[in-house]
């Protein structure tokens, strides 16, 4: 036993005392006061009820944008059989002219 007793003892005089990795203690009490902090609800616009509505609207908006484009008057064919095609009548084909849309 005593030759049991002695080799315990040897090993145990090279034991040191455990050490932690530097800022250990911050980090940790960094990520617990996280944790503690009651977390916050998402922005208004990211709720799915409003994004639901918005792009409801947006549709509304569509359908109605294009049943006006249907009742715009669609212009005459500008050129006629008798008449040799012009730059004028190439760009009023086209809708190319000068115009605003807004008029």
């Amino acid at each position: 036993m005593n030759n049991k007793e002695q080799r315990i003892t040897e090993s145990l005089t090279g034991l040191q005392k455990a050490a932690a990795p530097e800022f250990f203690y911050t980090r940790l009490l960094g990520r617990m006061q996280n944790e503690m902090e009651p977390k916050r609800k998402p922005f208004v616009l990211l709720r799915p009820a409003f994004v639901t509505a918005a792009l409801f609207a947006v549709l509304i908006i569509n359908v109605f944008s294009i049943m006006q484009f249907d009742k715009t008057p669609q212009p005459k064919s500008p050129v006629q059989s008798g008449k040799p095609a012009t730059l004028e009548s190439f760009a009023e084909a086209y809708n190319l002219n000068t115009e605003s849309v807004y008029e």
